[in-house]
């Protein structure tokens, strides 16, 4: 199956549960590569419950926020490019505390009380996740514009200079580093994330390059060259997911990729185009996967889903919609996918079909992946700074 998102409307929206228009995709009229127009009707997927706004942005051209919220307990935890970070009460969006950190350009990770922030200037930040108080603060060289991890007693992070920097979780003391080279040419915006597996760490570069790392110290277990046929615009700019004894990693000239965690033998490949694009065509959102399936984002081509053995069962076009941000599996609902274009909004998908059941968009789109939690709350920042927070049916 082929469908397109188009540009979202204006959604006029009232607070206190009212319900998000939704707009069905006419599969047999459209032009699977550009937007289409859609039918005013369609499911109620969608219940607003609150917004809380981070800035004023509505006058600003083109404006992005990367933040990604993160949810725990009765608590959701946000950053801002503005550099405003806050934890909010999840039932009504009242403020439990506020700091000034820097521009945050992911979610946050909570681990055992503590919570760690990476920002666009360079630093991991550990906080009391209950009050706010700082416990220490590293200063990196790059923007960490992905979440870290926790492995064991170190946190571990990536950042757009291409290093992975390991340090102790609880006093922030440095642990080791490993560094790859930046090509000189020409690079996709953003960076990988680290995925832990086991004794190993897992992540890519700019280069093209596919790493496994030990995780205790930071040696090389294999490396792998992801690059394919190009000669520029190779990143590997999404975080690999593991699913069993094998690694799933993108990039943006190759495609999807499959590897064996242990060795970093490639399996298989599915390019996603016929050759590497000399645009953002191929930057790669991210991949996401529920142990049955992937689900992958590529700008301007669409989102894909991929049976485990690379074969293409559906794909979603996304021409004019925008950057993609890493598609999200809800817990508490098997049948659906989230996906997020930076100038088109938030879809609600059916995993099985890949239709379109809703989509949202307050203005200017969303660049950053939502949070739903297990009893189906969903908050998304927009890219004109508002946190929305719906219950998802």
């Amino acid at each position: 199956m082929i469908a397109k998102f188009a540009k979202a409307t204006w959604l006029t929206l009232a607070l206190g549960g009212a319900l998000v228009a939704c707009h069905p995709v006419d599969i047999k009229h459209a032009d699977p590569m550009r937007a289409a127009p859609r039918d005013p009707l369609g499911e109620a997927r969608l219940a607003l419950k609150w917004k809380w706004v981070s800035a004023d942005r509505a006058t600003e051209i083109a404006p992005q926020e990367f933040a990604a919220p993160v949810v725990s307990g009765d608590t959701v935890f946000i950053g801002s490019a503005g550099g405003q970070f806050v934890a909010l009460r999840a039932a009504n969006g009242a403020i439990r505390w506020r700091k000034q950190l820097g521009p945050v350009g992911a979610a946050p990770v909570i681990d055992r009380g503590m919570l760690y922030v990476g920002t666009s200037d360079g630093l991991l930040i550990c906080l009391e996740a209950n009050t706010g108080v700082e416990r220490w603060r590293y200063v990196g060289r790059g923007p960490v514009d992905q979440p870290p991890v926790i492995a064991g007693e170190t946190v571990v992070f990536a950042n757009e200079a291409d290093q992975v920097i390991a340090l102790d979780a609880l006093k922030g003391t440095f642990k080791w580093q490993y560094k790859t080279e930046t090509p000189d040419d020409t690079v996709l915006r953003g960076h990988a994330g680290v995925t832990v597996d086991g004794d190993f760490l897992y992540t890519g570069f700019a280069n093209g390059n596919l790493v496994a790392l030990r995780r205790d110290t930071g040696t090389v277990a294999w490396l792998t060259s992801l690059k394919g046929e190009a000669d520029k615009f190779y990143d590997v700019d999404a975080t690999p997911r593991v699913v069993g004894d094998t690694l799933y990693a993108t990039s943006a000239s190759g495609g999807v990729y499959a590897l064996d965690k242990t060795t970093g033998l490639v399996k298989w490949r599915t390019p996603l185009w016929d050759v590497a694009m000399p645009t953002l065509s191929g930057n790669i959102g991210g991949v996401a996967t529920d142990g049955k399936a992937l689900y992958v984002s590529v700008a301007e081509l669409g989102n894909y889903k991929l049976d485990l053995a690379g074969n293409i069962i559906w794909r979603v076009g996304t021409a004019g919609g925008g950057e993609p941000a890493a598609p999200l599996l809800p817990s508490g609902d098997p049948e659906i996918v989230l996906f997020t274009l930076a100038k088109d909004g938030i879809f609600v998908a059916d995993k099985k079909s890949g239709e379109i059941l809703e989509y949202f968009d307050s203005g200017d789109g969303v660049s950053a992946t939502p949070a739903v939690t297990s009893d189906g709350r969903l908050f998304t920042m927009s890219n004109r700074g508002v946190l929305y927070a719906f219950d998802l049916d």
